[in-house]
């Protein structure tokens, strides 16, 4: 395996040097000297580009629409991409990811197709909710509609947890308490329709655990309710702070200004019934699992082998939820264990202070991407956008905040899933991912944040070497993109965390780890088939992107090859 750093000259049928960028012709010092030392640009023609016979043919009377043709047939990228580049160019693309939770106000084929084309990169399926047979039709429409529109959307199922639950609210969407009201917590089953203002929990030990005085918080704070009487398995409450109620949302209660935690530490974090929507998920073939309420590594160590024995041959990824006073105690080794990490902010605030839940965001978005996990910043980001069109300046603040931040992705819940206006609670995101990041580049903020090595044997250490140097020599030579060839997706995500000023176009053979690619951030994915010839991929690479309007020659570019361990700095012929 070849592991030394290759800085290749433009070939000879390359543009003149005059109509090369003045960027390359004026490198510094130490890059000429690398650049003079590993050249292997060879004074004859470069090999043509490998397009098949129809483009072996052209000289022989093939039409220039009909070899346009040929070349977009033979790679995979979703059209509102492409379209972004033909219009705006690499620097117009958006970093940040973006993903929405399905529900009734998304499930169709015409609103997931909507959502597809507004941005959603990742579709969410919430197993608190709905029936296996639902969440299967999802997924399968997700899945039609990237084969038939060449889209790369993600499926990411998320586990309900054990942790303390309402019930369905005897089939109501919602349900609306006003300040002052007595609802009524039971742990009793109902056979007949639920009475007024009572709502069903699934911990049996709930009226034994809660004490009259005590504060519960519904969804997070939601809602919040005062205890004022235990009668046998029923506890009243009084509602203090009004709100809309949603069906299976979770429960915590808190005792003299701290939540009581006893009960719930000794819970399972993974249930009898998250297995089955485990088994449920890897029989269709999701591309992310989210773990709820993860308390330590070994959790996420067991789903792991859990799947891996499953599914020999599946590449699903285990995201773990980040939403309690344990996971914060064991971030570190949970994060590393995972393939990803979700700051569940919702479930996070009712189980430490308010004002403690900015500065814990900020904790695990950075540690995640010094460790080299993807992180999503989740729950209320748009909250008022479920009932209104328009969002609240406090929330588009946010918004800028978790996009300043770097996190890899945000994500849509209740806005996307039940709310009135979904596809303009995308919109707004992507707004204001797209300004923030513009402001970013234009300030030229480039962090000085320490990256940590995070490789576990040499052959990593060079790939990892290699990303950092290519990253930073992105931004001092400002090329328009890094292309990235990559079969298990490991310098990809590398160079993501690196944060580049340009786009990052990645290249896979595999239709899986392309979805999985479009969580992390700054990484443009495409399928294409490819070979150990790295002088042949970029040459075919070039020709077929320069077909669709999407590159042209002159590009500045740096291309790596998690194959070859390569790095090449070159315009695009």
């Amino acid at each position: 395996m070849a592991q030394s750093l290759h800085v290749f000259a433009p070939p000879s049928s390359a543009p003149s040097p005059r109509l090369l960028r003045p960027r390359l012709a004026s490198l510094p010092h130490h890059h000429r000297l690398i650049r003079r030392q590993f050249c292997r640009a060879s004074t004859s023609p470069p090999p043509a580009p490998d397009l098949g016979p129809a483009v072996l043919a052209s000289d022989n009377g093939v039409s220039a629409s009909s070899l346009a043709a040929t070349a977009a047939a033979a790679i995979d990228v979703d059209a509102v991409t492409e379209a972004e580049l033909k219009e705006n160019g690499f620097r117009s693309t958006r970093r940040t990811k973006l993903v929405c939770t399905i529900g009734p106000a998304t499930c169709g084929a015409e609103q997931l197709e909507a959502l597809a084309v507004g941005g959603m990169n990742v579709a969410r399926v919430n197993m608190c909710h709905g029936t296996h047979d639902w969440h299967r039709r999802v997924i399968r429409q997700v899945r039609r509609l990237n084969e038939e529109k060449g889209f790369a959307v993600a499926v990411m199922m998320d586990t309900e947890g054990s942790e303390i639950h309402m019930g369905d609210l005897g089939g109501a969407a919602s349900a609306k308490a006003e300040d002052g009201e007595i609802w009524t917590f039971s742990v009793r089953a109902f056979n007949s329709p639920l009475p007024d203002r009572t709502i069903h929990v699934n911990y049996e030990g709930f009226a034994e655990d809660v004490r009259v005085g005590d504060e519960l918080l519904v969804d997070g704070g939601m809602v919040r309710f005062e205890v004022i009487e235990k009668i046998g398995p029923d506890v009243k409450c009084r509602c203090t702070d009004p709100g809309l109620l949603l069906p299976r949302a979770n429960l915590t209660f808190w005792r003299d200004g701290s939540v009581v935690r006893e009960r719930n530490a000794m819970l399972p974090t993974i249930s009898s019934k998250d297995w089955l929507d485990i088994d449920f998920g890897i029989a269709e073939g999701v591309d992310f699992i989210s773990v709820s309420f993860v308390k330590s590594a070994e959790v996420i160590n067991h789903l792991k082998s859990y799947i891996a024995a499953r599914s020999r041959d599946s590449d699903i990824a285990v995201i773990a939820k980040i939403e309690s006073v344990d996971s914060l105690k064991n971030l570190e080794e949970i994060i590393r264990a995972s393939d990803g990490a979700m700051v569940a902010r919702g479930d996070l605030g009712a189980q430490i202070p308010l004002e403690q839940v900015p500065s814990a965001q900020q904790k695990i978005v950075k540690l995640c991407r010094q460790l080299d996990k993807p992180v999503i910043v989740a729950s209320q980001l748009l909250e008022s956008m479920i009932e209104y069109p328009t969002p609240t300046r406090a929330e588009v603040a946010d918004v800028s905040e978790a996009v300043r931040q770097r996190a890899d992705a945000l994500m849509l819940s209740g806005e996307s899933a039940m709310g009135q206006y979904p596809e303009k609670a995308l919109t707004v995101l992507r707004s204001v991912s797209l300004r923030i990041e513009r402001w970013w580049r234009e300030e030229k903020r480039f962090e000085a944040m320490e990256l940590p090595d995070v490789a576990s044997s040499f052959s990593d250490k060079i790939s990892e070497e290699i990303c950092n140097s290519a990253a930073k020599m992105a931004n001092n030579l400002g090329v328009d993109a890094l292309f990235v060839y990559t079969k298990t997706s490991h310098m990809a995500s590398l160079l993501s965390r690196c944060r580049p000023d340009c786009p990052i176009f990645a290249f896979t053979t595999s239709t899986s780890v392309r979805r999985r690619l479009n969580l992390q951030w700054g990484l443009i994915p495409f399928r294409l088939s490819f070979s150990d010839d790295m002088e042949s991929n970029l040459n075919r690479t070039f020709s077929l992107l320069k077909a669709r309007g999407m590159i042209q020659s002159g590009d500045l570019v740096i291309a790596l090859s998690d194959m070859l361990q390569s790095i090449q700095v070159m315009n695009v012929p």
